[in-house]
């Protein structure tokens, strides 16, 4: 590889900046900046503000037993049970909206040549777009898109991107966690080309360093 390219690799759910994809893209030739961000559920039990949460829900229910007995007890673990919910999902907004504000930090400190999001990462990076933080070459391996947004409670919006010329988008038809009609659907909304593959969700056979620069390469010659 001679094609020299600083690539911001946006890792996955309950991956890692040093995973297969980073490995690959850096044995291809690419000089690759990848931020771990607050994601997974290793994580996110050590995020401050969940792990505070959960010592002030144990000490409530501990709380309400000790003034109230039995009863005091039921009813503490029906409140917790019904905030469950609510809780997931504001959880999951936190995380995500954490895993962006890393993204922004290693937008302007890598000044990558393309940016590569994996899975969650390519939801993340999907947000870079839609805010205009980023509006270069990209390649989305399998977005988590719809998935993120149904955990956070809302429903996915469309939007429009500047240079849907210079957008990758790529998705196996077989993929086993994020359906592969959310990528027809998003190919379609913004415009992007869809390649479509024969792979697992992690992209194992097709994501070699020679599979990624190939999909480096045609979202670069589109910008």
């Amino acid at each position: 590889m001679t094609v020299d390219r600083k690539v911001l690799f946006v890792h996955g759910l309950e991956s890692g900046p040093h995973g297969n994809k980073s490995r690959a893209l850096a044995q291809a030739g690419y000089r690759v900046a990848a931020e771990e961000m607050p994601c997974g559920e290793k994580r996110m039990k050590r995020d401050p503000v969940v792990v505070a949460a959960a010592i002030a829900t144990l000490g409530f229910g501990a709380a309400a037993t000790a003034r109230w007995g039995l009863r005091g007890l039921a009813s503490s673990a029906a409140m917790i049970a019904a905030a469950r919910e609510p809780a997931k999902r504001a959880i999951t907004r936190r995380m995500f909206e954490r895993s962006v504000a890393v993204q922004l930090r290693a937008l302007r400190e890598h000044r990558p040549d393309v940016v590569v999001g994996s899975s969650f990462g390519g939801a993340v990076t999907l947000e870079l777009l839609r805010r205009r933080a980023w509006a270069g070459p990209t390649v989305l391996l399998c977005p988590a898109h719809e998935l993120v947004c149904e955990r956070e409670g809302r429903a996915w919006v469309s939007f429009a991107i500047e240079h849907p010329e210079s957008v990758l988008l790529v998705h196996a038809r077989e993929d086993e966690v994020v359906a592969y009609e959310h990528s027809v659907r998003l190919a379609r909304e913004l415009g992007v080309e869809l390649v479509t593959v024969s792979d697992d969700h992690q992209l194992t056979a097709n994501a070699t360093s020679e599979g990624l620069a190939r999909w480096v390469e045609r979202a670069a010659r589109g910008a």
